[in-house]
């Protein structure tokens, strides 16, 4: 089972994020943006995952949409341990489909990837995938497969799996993680 940074249960398939990081290593990733961090965790694996001195960019909302109040805390706590292994991090609290928060995030340039793990509705996942999937070569989403289902807090509708039927059909070079029974799913766009 994957260990998390938070020590908490891994809110990622162990098989789907193993698979989503060689790709990455394979594409000689340096430079990841995540937008939906929650904790931490998979950020955190990820950069790990990533060599030393890379940059990573962690996005999301004060104390999170899913109704964790201590998430920023522990995202942090994340981004410290990650800056003192050597790693360039940024965290920025806020909206990831406000104006304020996407020109910061610009800002910062280009990335090689970018996994989309924020707003799990159909709008604000589209937002994002149009606000950051020209920044980055590999753009990934987090839950693309099942149907009706709804996140644990609010019970809001999980639509990842709607946007990404109309990325993965417009788009040459996209794979798919979707482990045995998964209900999850991570799928990923490589643009060159």
């Amino acid at each position: 089972m994957l260990k998390t940074f938070s020590g908490r249960p891994a809110s990622q398939n162990e098989f789907e994020l193993r698979s989503f990081i060689s790709l990455l290593n394979e594409h000689d990733v340096k430079r990841y943006l995540e937008v939906g961090s929650r904790h931490g965790d998979t950020f955190h694996e990820v950069m790990t995952s990533l060599p030393v001195g890379s940059y990573g960019c962690a996005v999301d909302l004060p104390g999170g949409l899913w109704g964790k109040k201590k998430t920023e805390e522990t995202l942090m706590a994340v981004a410290e341990d990650l800056r003192a292994k050597g790693y360039v991090i940024d965290v920025v609290i806020g909206n990831s489909t406000h104006a304020d928060v996407i020109e910061r995030i610009k800002g910062y340039g280009l990335f090689d990837a970018a996994l989309i793990d924020g707003d799990h509705t159909y709008k604000g996942a589209k937002t994002d995938w149009l606000n950051y999937g020209p920044l980055a070569r590999l753009v990934a989403f987090h839950d693309i497969v099942g149907q009706g289902m709804r996140e644990k807090v609010h019970g809001n509708p999980v639509e990842v799996p709607r946007l990404w039927a109309e990325i993965a059909d417009e788009k040459e070079r996209c794979v798919e993680f979707v482990d045995t029974d998964s209900a999850m799913g991570i799928g990923v766009c490589i643009s060159h």
